[in-house]
């Protein structure tokens, strides 16, 4: 997987070729995550290329968020910690006296995500020099994904129960997906959020506009986790005949996308 390495084209749902999904695709970029040769590698992709990211002498790594051309996720190296990428540098950081440090989103100077200290699970907003932590009210546990602006999203448990939440800096509002056994939100873009419900044991997407639960399956998939949202473009993993594949969701059609000799392909990010 490296940058040159021409995609995986698959047909578009509706019969016709995916050309027209991958010009737009081209406009913005998405970030995720490939088996390649049994490691786990993360892959920045334009529409038209993917290039690695890989953090140097780690056993893995995890691309989750993108703003721009900045990078966040998460690496052994040799434990879990978070990193944040330019284009061309890596800068490791961990949450102060945790084990395990998990970044998933980033808006500015602003990084989002949960850490462990022992059994612990703390969430946090991170800004490059302080933590600060992120806790919903009655909660067990608050995992932050996303964030845009002032605004924060992620999955929380209430009473054992998985829940998305939204919080704008001051006060959590939490949600779930009609019908659904849990919900988790994953990433915001204005008053649009994306996530996945477990319904009837099968997770989906769904988009939420505050008021309005819109489904987002991908045809034939067995199962469809929506990851990231940038304007009326939505990314996310399914799996189509065994294979573990990354979509893009332009609203109106799935175009489906493979890291080349990946065996697992999702897609985290984009921006």
């Amino acid at each position: 997987m490296i940058a040159g390495d021409s995609i995986s084209l698959e047909q578009q749902f509706d019969g016709t070729r995916v050309n027209a999904e991958l010009a737009e695709a081209a406009k913005f970029n998405t970030v995720g995550t490939a088996v390649v040769g049994g490691i786990t590698r993360g892959f920045l992709y334009n529409g038209s290329t993917f290039t690695d990211i890989f953090v140097p002498s780690s056993t893995s790594t995890v691309a989750s968020g993108i703003d721009g051309s900045n990078i966040v996720g998460y690496t052994n190296a040799p434990t879990p910690r978070g990193y944040l990428y330019n284009g061309s540098s890596f800068t490791l950081f961990s949450y102060p006296g945790a084990n395990q440090t998990f970044p998933f989103g980033i808006d500015g100077s602003n990084i989002v995500g949960y850490a462990t200290i022992v059994a612990t699970i703390r969430g946090f907003i991170y800004n490059g020099s302080t933590f600060t932590d992120i806790s919903v009210p009655g909660s067990t546990s608050t995992f932050p994904f996303g964030i845009d602006g002032s605004n924060i999203v992620g999955s929380t448990f209430i009473g054992g129960v998985s829940r998305g939440f939204i919080y704008n800096g001051s006060t959590f509002t939490t949600f779930s997906v009609p019908g659904s056994t849990g919900t988790q939100a994953s990433s915001s873009d204005g008053s649009n959020i994306v996530g996945t419900a477990f319904i009837g044991g099968i997770p989906r997407g769904f988009l939420y506009n505050g008021s309005t639960f819109t489904d987002i399956f991908v045809p034939g998939g067995t199962f469809t986790r929506a990851f990231g949202i940038d304007g009326s473009n939505i990314v996310g993993g399914t799996a189509i005949g065994g294979i573990s594949l990354g979509y893009l969701y332009n609203g109106s059609s799935f175009t489906t996308f493979s890291v080349p000799s990946s065996t697992s392909t999702e897609a985290f990010g984009i921006g």
